[in-house]
């Protein structure tokens, strides 16, 4: 949680809403699968990519595993120490 969003109001600070908003972190821009086909930059709102359940593949090697060896997923390859990894 990155804090609380709040009101000055005449009773004093009224909590709105607390701001659970994900700290962006970049991909790599090799990385890919289906859903960024279909949806753009929207890809993370497709029903599989939620669910965990997409495919995704470096398009450096084709396959599950990026040129590291490691295997290829949104949360691996937005690791920016990475060998491999070059910002999208």
């Amino acid at each position: 949680m990155k804090g609380l969003r709040g009101l000055m109001g005449p009773r004093g600070l009224q909590q709105i809403m607390p701001d659970f908003s994900p700290t962006f972190r970049p991909r790599c821009m090799h990385l890919c699968c289906k859903a960024m086909m279909v949806y753009g930059e929207d890809f993370q709102n497709d029903p599989d990519v939620q669910a965990g359940v997409a495919d995704f593949w470096c398009q450096q090697t084709s396959k599950g595993q990026g040129p590291d060896r490691d295997d290829v997923n949104l949360e691996l390859c937005s690791n920016a120490e990475r060998s491999c990894f070059q910002e999208f």
